[in-house]
Parts: C-alpha cells; structure tokens; sequence
C-alpha cells in the first residue's frame, strides 16, 4: 500500500467507494422501500372514508335491489290474449282508453298483421288522431309509459283546421297524427326458422 499523500487519497477514495456501495447496495433500497410503504399506506387512508360510506350505504342499496326484483317480477312484459285477435282487441281498447283520458279523439284503428319475433308475435295497429299539440303530447307519453311496454313506430304529424261538430263553433287548429303502435304477445307454437 502506498504511503503518504498518496497513501491518504487512495484511502479516502476507498473509503469513499465503501460508502457509496453501502448506501446504493443498502440504504437506497430501504429508503424506497420505506417510501412506498408510505405511499401505500397514504392510499389507504384516503380510501378508508370512501369504503366506509360505501359500506354504509349497503344495506339500502341491497333492500332496494330486492325490491326491484320483485317489482320486476310482478311487471307485465306481454299483452294478455289467448289469441292474436284477443291480444289486438285488449291493446285496442287499452290505447283508446288512453286517448281518451288525455282528450285526444280516435279517428281510426285499422289492425295490423301479426309477426313472429323470436319467442313472441308483435300485434300492431294504425291508429289516426286528431287533437291539439299538448293532449297529442301527453298522449305519446303514455304510450311510452304504459304498461306492457308499447312501441311507436311510424309516426306522422300533420297541422290542419279541424271542425267542431257542434252548431255554432267555428274552426279551430289541431293537429292529424298517424302512427303504428305494437305490443307483444307470448308465442305459444314457436315456429322453427327456415333454412
């Protein structure tokens, strides 16, 4: 080993090297081990809160969905009908019942053929309406919300002057809808699709 000046430098670079090794082979890593351990445990604080009221809300969350369940279970999904044409007439009156608690005035249904969509036949009639824009509206909104489900389809609105029947009552603006409106029967003989 060399001595002197010489001696010295080389020692205080061995040193030097020694610390540096022992910090990068050991202190670096528990430094970032300790500083994820941190991070880790930081996350979980800011989580905890959140968790708890997640777990608070549970409870409601489960008996709500029970209660959807069994709503679901008792929702008529199909028209009632042991035929297509009973079917037809139950949807008929249904939609003419409508109409009438919103004013609207029924010109004519006409019955549509019956169609087999998977495990259900689609029984539709055309139906043309006359009345003011709002009781039209209101009308279309029950047709949305009733229940068994009803579908709209070809729908045709048309401004006119409509005549009141009544002596002495002058003209007055409304409105000629026309649409389609289909409902869906369970199909007890499910044809087998053609090749």
């Amino acid at each position: 080993m060399p001595t002197g000046r010489h001696g010295r430098l080389w020692a205080l670079l061995l040193l030097l090297i020694a610390f540096t090794s022992v910090y990068l082979l050991v202190a670096a890593p528990l430094v970032n081990f300790y500083a994820e351990r941190q991070s880790v445990l930081e996350n979980r604080r800011m989580l905890l809160p959140r968790l708890k009221a997640a777990a608070e809300e549970l409870p409601g969350l489960r008996a709500r969905a029970a209660e959807l369940r069994a709503a679901a279970g008792t929702w008529k999904v199909t028209l009632e009908g042991a035929s297509d044409a009973i079917a037809s007439a139950n949807l008929q009156s249904r939609i003419e019942e409508l109409a009438a608690s919103v004013g609207a005035t029924v010109s004519s249904a006409e019955g549509l053929p019956a169609e087999v969509r998977g495990g259900y036949r689609r029984i539709g009639l055309r139906y043309v309406l006359v009345g003011p824009y709002e009781t039209l509206v209101k009308l279309l909104a029950k047709l949305e919300a009733a229940t068994p489900p009803l579908v709209i389809d070809n729908l045709h609105i048309r401004g006119g002057l409509r005549a009141d029947r009544r002596p002495g009552r002058p003209e007055t603006p409304g409105l000629n809808a026309g649409l389609d409106v289909y409902g869906f029967r369970t199909n007890e003989n499910p044809v087998a699709a053609k090749p």
